[in-house]
């Protein structure tokens, strides 16, 4: 009997597991890989402490600092979940068919950008094709570049962009950019930022070393052309992995999204969220945001189990229960 079970292992799933060592939490944490989306980025660029980090090297640090303080890590895809109502108890199963039973359970497995599908896509991801604009590398110097979707994540980035790139073209398959306005404002002062409305991208193009551009459709004409840039940017928002939790009557927003009070309370006791899967409220789907929920929903976790305020931490100690 475990008293919690993190499922994910990305920055808010090893996060949490640190500080439910030095809470001193039996636990586990069961994943079918370690980092999720931030093993995958290339560059990191806004994560405190590093000017610039891979995301391989900062999950390496992540893992390695979790087992140092005691993490048990399970490589284990989860399968399915269930809950005791009378004992309020979890049962989690994985893949490899074994279960774990804990009074508590931290879903932390984060959302997956969501994919264009075009031939050329999964080519030529770090070779030209980001899924974000404001964590990659600065290489995009004198370039052509393009980025696809017309809300804030788009349009923030396409700003970040210009001011380096030689173009930038917003690829949208709609008919009005759908940011805040003080980003609206900021496009409309950038002379080399270029936004081609009701366009969708059909074909990303490449000479099997890197991307070279990409192949264009007007969705009203059905007009199609080619485009010689040299970086896409893909900002079409995520999927929140919340399917574990669907059969628990869990509650979500309208983007599916899971609801969490200010202590990362889900609207089922003892089932605890942190992380990019959580409501915007609480989270803006960055490392360091993740990284901070998974640290306050551990510490929920702790008074939720103990009846207690969970005690503040420093340097090497930890605490005796």
């Amino acid at each position: 009997m475990y008293d919690l079970v993190i499922i994910g292992a990305g920055p808010a799933g090893l996060t949490a597991s640190i500080y439910a060592s030095c809470f001193r939490l039996r636990h586990i944490l069961l994943s079918g890989n370690l980092g999720g989306q931030m093993a995958t980025a290339p560059d990191i660029l806004n994560y405190p402490g590093f000017s610039a980090v891979s995301g391989k090297e900062l999950t390496e640090r992540m893992v390695e600092q979790a087992k140092t303080r005691g993490t048990e890590i399970i490589l284990q895809a989860v399968t399915g979940m269930t809950r005791d109502e009378q004992n309020n108890l979890f049962t989690t199963r994985t893949a490899d068919g074994q279960t774990y039973q804990s009074r508590t359970v931290l879903l932390a497995t984060g959302t997956e950008r969501r994919k264009l599908n075009v031939p050329g896509e999964l080519e030529y991801v770090g070779k030209g094709v980001h899924y974000c604009a404001t964590c990659e590398k600065f290489d995009y110097e004198g370039k052509a570049c393009g980025v696809v979707g017309g809300a804030n994540a788009a349009i923030q980035g396409a700003v970040q962009l210009a001011h380096a790139a030689s173009n930038v073209y917003i690829l949208y398959r709609g008919t009005d950019l759908r940011g805040d306005a003080i980003w609206l404002e900021e496009i409309r002062k950038l002379p080399n930022v270029q936004v081609l409305y009701q366009t969708i991208v059909t074909e990303i193009k490449g000479d099997g070393n890197a991307m070279t551009g990409v192949t264009i459709e007007n969705i009203q004409t059905k007009e199609t052309k080619d485009l010689p840039i040299k970086r896409l940017f893909i900002e079409i928002g995520g999927v929140p992995g919340t399917a574990l939790a669907a059969p628990l009557g869990i509650s979500l927003d309208p983007g599916g999204y899971i609801h969490v009070d200010e202590r990362m309370q889900t609207s089922v006791p003892g089932l605890f969220a942190a992380g990019d899967l959580v409501t915007h409220a609480y989270s803006i789907e960055q490392i360091s945001t993740a990284v901070g929920l998974g640290a306050r929903a551990c510490a929920s976790v702790f008074a939720y189990l103990t009846g207690g305020k969970a005690p503040t931490l420093w340097g090497k100690a930890q605490i005796k229960r």
